[in-house]
């Protein structure tokens, strides 16, 4: 007897099958591949350091790991009580005019600041809510505001400058408008964003009655305060405090990218969905590493205002080496370069190549073996530029030399790293 089957249910979520390969997955696969070609000399591709992170934070976890049986185990899920204190009076003294947080309500630690960027926006977009981000932006926004049921509205910010349009921006608000997406200083662009543009995004906020995610695991690189200002922080902005949630993370801080240590704060009752949604996903951060994070923010709230020790110099350093970066590509390939103000990236423009982004950084990596990312990737709203490439600048000196001398002269000049 012939047998009958009922078709077959789809085995993957659809809303999740239309993300797979999305989140720039696929692009990073890509350069990670051209990475791992024997004439690469300098990865500048990922936004990694490539050299150790915070010393205290590294001395004290490896003393937990060997040392202190409770701390290798679970620790609450909101953190460890320690961490959420330390991070309260850390930003109290940053933050000295603001009202200080609560550490048992208003501190969520989370496993990386990618996870709190998921807690945040699946906690507070619902089906058909509008969420404003502003292209190009982290890859990682726009999958999870669809997976949450959300619809992306873009904004875009334009080559070379790339402040905010606020014609675009006010026509982007509607009354389906739930959430905002603020980064300062910006990935990928390294635009640090002035007062004027915080004070409409926080306007706009409050007129629409919108929420506001602000991505700051950036906030301590401000390459020149003199010229663009120091960082805003837009919870601290007429109306905001209330409506804000606060993204922060040690892997930009403390140079620890490998930790997966982040930490959310804000409004009490937006904490606590969001303390429900990392539960779920990956119960608690990382308990040993916590106490590291600990006792280096502890370390850096004795400075004058909660600096991180060598914080400048890493700021010196970063803004060097986009320049040389820089000059390097003009001189090379006629190529114009848009100099960040903050951030971990370089923003070039290789129209001048006749090549699109993914054309000059393939021909980049096969010919002179630098890595580095099309930009194409940071764009969900069309037209989508294919003349933009992002370097990563958080490096060494002598990656950047490398990278220098290789754009310049090709790679039999540099040595391999």
């Amino acid at each position: 007897m012939a047998s009958t089957s009922s078709p077959k249910r789809p085995r993957v979520a659809p809303a999740v099958k239309a993300e797979m390969g999305g989140g720039g997955s696929k692009l990073w696969s890509e350069i990670t591949e051209l990475a791992r070609l024997p004439t690469i000399v300098s990865d500048l591709g990922q936004g990694y350091p490539d050299f150790n992170g915070d010393e205290i934070a590294r001395q004290t976890a490896s003393q937990v790991l060997l040392t202190q049986s409770r701390l290798n185990q679970y620790s609450l899920v909101n953190g460890t009580a320690d961490l959420r204190k330390e991070l309260a009076g850390f930003y109290a003294k940053r933050h000295p005019e603001a009202t200080a947080l609560n550490p048992n309500t208003e501190v969520l630690v989370t496993s990386s600041g990618t996870e709190s960027l998921y807690a945040a926006i699946i906690a507070t977009v619902t089906q058909g809510d509008e969420v404003i981000v502003f292209e190009p932006s982290f890859p990682w926004y726009s999958p999870d505001i669809r997976l949450a049921g959300g619809v992306v509205k873009a904004v875009t910010l334009k080559y070379p400058d790339f402040t905010i349009d606020e014609k675009e921006l006010r026509a982007a608000f509607s009354s389906r408008t739930k959430l905002v997406v603020f980064n300062t200083p910006h990935n990928p662009t390294g635009h640090v964003a002035r007062k004027w543009e915080a004070e409409l995004i926080a306007k706009l906020c409050v007129e629409h009655d919108a929420l506001c995610l602000a991505d700051e695991v950036y906030d301590q690189f401000v390459f020149d305060p003199a010229k663009t200002g120091n960082h805003i922080r837009i919870c601290d902005l007429p109306g905001m405090r209330e409506r804000t949630l606060v993204v922060g993370s040690a892997s930009k801080m403390f140079s620890l990218t490998g930790w997966r240590v982040g930490w959310l704060y804000g409004p009490e009752d937006l904490i606590a969905a969001c303390r429900s949604i990392h539960s779920f996903a990956s119960y608690c951060a990382p308990t040993p590493l916590q106490d590291g994070v600990r006792a280096a923010l502890a370390k850096a709230a004795e400075n004058e205002n909660a600096v991180p020790k060598g914080l400048q110099e890493l700021n010196t350093l970063f803004a060097e080496n986009a320049r040389r970066l820089a000059d390097a590509l003009e001189k090379s390939f006629g190529v114009k370069s848009s100099l960040p103000e903050g951030g971990y990236f370089l923003v070039s423009d290789v129209s001048s190549t006749g090549k699109t982004d993914a054309e000059f950084c393939s021909f980049l990596a096969r010919e002179r073996g630098v890595v580095a990312v099309p930009m194409t990737v940071f764009y969900t709203k069309e037209p989508v530029p294919r003349n933009l490439v992002r370097f990563s600048i958080c490096k060494t000196r002598p990656v950047i030399d490398r990278a220098v001398e290789a754009i310049l002269h090709g790679p039999a000049s540099s040595k391999k790293s």
